[in-house]
């Protein structure tokens, strides 16, 4: 029956061949040899005389016929694809996310340097919150209700276009930031930079970035703990902005550092007609002295030796008060006091007052330590508001607020079952705020790539307020959460 593949093969080969005949060719002058290509009429082979039943049959019963036309196949198809670049995928390591999809790549002198990756990642979460309190009441003496939350969301999607054009020291970055936690409607932050990189120990940004700040906030959301960063994070950190970003490191790795100089500790209000001139800076230093840590707080990655990590960061800004933002940026902060009240709100600090404008410097230091699948990680916050300007008499000339966050995890099954604990505090002049819990994460195919998660939390008299987190502020409350995360 193979006879009846060797028809076919050509039939296939004069198919893709037809029509073009190779001819030898003087040039002009008689003294070299060119090459064209001549479109003939070919004389056609005679069909087999075999029925497509019989010729169906036939592939069926005969593995060698199989192989040669299978063999022929790739080779018609290499011929006419062969000028498209084969993509790839690039998963992620125990050090580094996923590269993603690798659409183009070209370096050297054969062609134009450029790249091109499709990444990101999404989350999609069931959130319950059975409140303890039925309301509560500001600094300003406001008494809001505490209502119970069950929702299903997309809580976080970014999809990503990265790569390099013309030198691989020239990087760039675009991603669309969403959710629908703020209903189907709500709007696609775009977030990202062009840079440029002179050594390991130096490299310029600029764009839409973090505003470095902390700890747990420069780590990304794919690589916290379980479902999200905590309540002390929330209520310290800074958020997105424009702005310049340099980075870099020594030691051979060892020791890292980055900070820059944003338009504002939150970029949703800080366009080009923003009020004021002033700028927030801010920075992070970190040190590894054994050797990489690893992506997050987890030690899914199972180290085989200690590995530490010890930093420090700071931000230093002054700010123009907002009470609310326009909810375009998911991620929006809103500088508040320790009860949860907005700094900007009337009568926050007093009869008759409002702050339009402040000062805010914050500390931080942070430690972690993994090995053999266990992992203990900590960060402490300091933070001071003053040179306060608005109207009216304010009660205090200055605010300072301290809180901390610690985390405790271990891996039953190497790479696959991880449980952990957590907790974290804020404290101030206007009141204090805690929070409980813990939670199961499931590694599926071994990979973080994709990552199921069980959570379980108590908080009382929350300080923190942000619609992605399962903080509200002055509730308190049993937030019970899962979320499946996947990222490509």
């Amino acid at each position: 029956m193979a006879w009846i593949g060797l028809c076919a093969v050509a039939a296939a080969r004069e198919s893709h061949l037809a029509g073009q005949s190779e001819l030898m060719l003087p040039d002009v002058e008689g003294q070299e040899t060119v090459h064209a290509v001549a479109d003939h009429e070919s004389v056609p082979l005679p069909a087999p005389s075999i029925t497509a039943d019989a010729f169906r049959e036939a592939l069926r019963t005969d593995p060698e016929m199989r192989q040669v036309l299978r063999e022929e196949a790739e080779w018609i198809m290499r011929e006419r694809l062969g000028g498209i670049p084969a993509p790839r995928y690039i998963p992620a390591t125990d050090f580094a996310g996923p590269k993603g999809f690798e659409v183009y790549s070209q370096k050297g002198r054969q062609g134009f340097p450029s790249a091109l990756y499709l990444n990101g990642f999404m989350q999609v979460r069931w959130f319950e919150f059975a409140r303890s309190v039925t309301s509560w009441t500001n600094s300003a003496g406001t008494v809001a209700q505490v209502n119970n939350i069950n929702t299903f969301e997309i809580n976080r999607f970014f999809i990503t276009t990265e790569g390099y054009v013309t030198d691989e020291n020239i990087p760039y970055s675009i991603s669309l930031f969403g959710t629908t936690d703020y209903g189907n409607n709500s709007a696609i932050t775009p977030l990202g930079y062009v840079g440029y990189k002179f050594n390991d120990q130096l490299s310029i940004s600029g764009g839409v970035t973090f505003v470095a700040g902390t700890r747990e906030w420069a780590t990304s959301s794919r690589w916290v703990m379980g479902i999200d960063r905590s309540m002390a994070n929330t209520f310290f950190r800074p958020s997105y902005s424009p702005g310049v970003e340099f980075a870099g490191s020594f030691l051979d790795g060892e020791l890292a550092w980055r900070g820059g100089v944003w338009n504002s500790i939150d970029g949703s209000l800080s366009g080009v007609n923003r009020i004021g001139t002033a700028m927030a800076w801010a920075g992070i230093l970190t040190w590894e002295p054994w050797g990489k840590y690893g992506l997050g707080y987890s030690d899914m990655e199972i180290h085989d030796e200690a590995a530490i990590r010890i930093g420090c960061s700071g931000i230093h800004a002054l700010s123009q008060a907002v009470e609310a933002t326009n909810g375009n940026n998911p991620e929006d902060t809103i500088v508040r006091l320790s009860d949860g009240t907005p700094i900007a709100t009337p009568d926050a600090l007093g009869p008759n007052s409002q702050v339009s404008q402040f000062r805010m410097q914050l500390a931080s230091l942070d430690a972690g330590l993994k090995y053999n699948g266990a992992a203990l990680n900590f960060e402490y916050y300091w933070r001071l508001l003053d040179d306060f300007v608005g109207t009216g008499s304010f009660r205090q000339q200055s605010l300072f607020d301290q809180g901390g966050l610690a985390y405790l995890s271990f891996c039953l099954v190497p790479r696959k079952y991880e449980i952990y604990g957590r907790s974290s505090a804020v404290t101030g002049v206007y009141g204090t705020g805690q929070e409980y819990g813990g939670g199961f994460n499931w590694y599926m195919r071994n990979s973080r790539q994709s990552k199921f998660t069980l959570e379980a939390l108590y908080y009382n008299r929350s300080p923190a307020d942000n619609t992605l987190y399962p903080y509200r502020a002055g509730f308190s409350g049993t937030a019970i959460q899962t979320q499946m995360l996947v990222m490509w």
